[in-house]
């Protein structure tokens, strides 16, 4: 895989990892997954990859030109089977990442909290555009497939153990800003924490937003991104001013400081909002069309009129 290395403009962000190739990609041209065309085959027994027990079921995963394949079996009988197709590859639960990004979670380890006995496996759908989907199954008091969690352009997705609540949460990231304003590389994104909630609906993972966050910018912080917000500004540079004023933004948003985000726009000065560049209704109208606004909405204080009273963003 090609990355490219984007160091951070501003203090809250993460050092993040992005295909240099999806610069030059439109996102609809990149391989999509799809189902094998003869499960049967992709799941034969001769193409079986490995195995692991937990409690009474038998993850397995399987490789060939037929596809790739996940099959639980529990008592001789096959309890769940996905195929696909043969660009794509599973994982039984979660390995340490080689570059220590992350830690190996035990198979069977309770992530959602629900006090039951869990399995994770991972699709990698390979392609310009990797990542990963998360599949986590809970094997007690019922075998069920609990959730389906879509990385989109994350390749670093991962659960993690909080060192002080002992509790595992999902760290994945907010991929809405995709290829906004101009290329992939130049578009904001954000780290985001989720846990499992319970809901009458069944539950599913949500925004953690007090493990979300951080300190407001010290002076020497602030001054610092808004004078490369600002030059980038005065440049009229629609290619940087994703990863400088909009990112920022993003990042005091979620972090828990949307009050500062607001003041950071004003502070970029009027004629950021001047097209070509992108302005702050569009930025909004965008942000609400992120899976994560639901849980971010109540958290957003006092927004401008210009964000208030955006609509989510047709296209990009």
């Amino acid at each position: 895989m090609v990355k490219l290395f984007l160091v951070s403009l501003t203090w809250s962000r993460f050092p993040r990892f992005v295909l240099a190739l999806a610069c030059l990609a439109n996102p609809a041209s990149l391989i999509a997954q799809t189902a094998a065309e003869n499960p049967a085959a992709a799941c034969a027994a001769k193409n079986r990859l490995g195995s692991v027990k937990v409690a009474e079921f038998t993850f397995a995963s399987y490789s060939s030109d037929a596809g790739a394949c996940l099959q639980v079996i529990s008592a001789g009988k096959v309890v769940f089977r996905r195929a696909v197709d043969s660009f794509q590859s599973f994982t039984l639960g979660q390995p340490s990442s080689t570059d220590g990004n992350y830690f190996a979670v035990p198979n069977g380890a309770d992530v959602t909290g629900r006090g039951h006995p869990d399995m994770i496996v991972s699709l990698f759908s390979g392609g310009a555009h990797c990542c990963t989907t998360h599949f986590v199954f809970e094997l007690a008091p019922a075998f069920k497939l609990l959730a389906t969690l879509n990385d989109a352009d994350d390749d670093l997705a991962h659960f993690a153990r909080d060192p002080k609540d002992h509790h595992y949460y999902y760290h994945t990231a907010d991929w809405t800003f995709s290829y906004w304003p101009t290329c992939f590389a130049c578009s904001p994104s954000e780290l985001v924490v989720l846990r499992w909630v319970d809901g009458a609906n069944g539950g599913g993972f949500h925004l953690a937003l007090d493990k979300m966050q951080k300190p407001a910018p010290t002076p020497a912080e602030w001054n610092k991104s808004l004078a490369a917000a600002r030059k980038v500004v005065s440049q009229g540079d629609p290619n940087s001013i994703g990863t400088t004023l909009w990112q920022t933004v993003l990042d005091l948003i979620y972090t828990g400081h949307s009050d500062l985000a607001w003041k950071f726009v004003d502070a970029a000065g009027p004629k950021a909002q001047l097209k070509p560049l992108p302005t702050l209704a569009d930025f909004c109208g965008l942000l609400k069309q992120s899976p994560y606004w639901p849980d971010l909405a109540p958290s957003v204080k006092n927004p401008p009129p210009a964000c208030a009273s955006a609509g989510p963003a047709t296209d990009k």
